[in-house]
C-alpha cells in the first residue's frame, strides 16, 4: 500500500508505520512501551499516551480522512 499510494495518503501510512515501529522498538529494548504525557487539571486526569501513539492515531485520523475528501471516482472501481 506504501508504495502504490500518492501524496497524503502514503504520509499517513508513514505515520502509521514510523509509530508501529516506535512501540515496536520500546517494546524489544525497553520490555515496555513508556508513556511520556500524563495530562491533569486538578483531579482529573487524561489520557496517558507516547508519542508514537500519537503517530498513529493522527495517521489513522488521516486515513479516514483521505477516503472521506479523496478523488476516488466510481470508474477505478470498474476496472475489476
Amino acid at each position: 500500500m506504501l508504495i502504490k499510494s500518492k501524496g497524503f495518503k502514503k504520509y499517513a501510512l508513514l505515520m502509521i508505520l514510523g509509530g508501529a515501529l516506535g512501540n515496536v522498538f520500546d517494546r524489544i529494548f525497553y520490555k515496555a512501551v513508556p508513556d511520556f504525557i500524563d495530562f491533569h487539571i486538578g483531579d482529573f486526569h487524561w489520557f496517558i499516551f507516547n508519542i508514537a501513539d500519537v503517530f498513529i492515531t493522527l495517521g489513522v485520523f488521516f486515513m479516514i480522512l483521505s477516503e472521506f475528501i479523496g478523488n476516488n471516482n466510481v470508474k477505478d472501481y470498474e476496472k475489476f
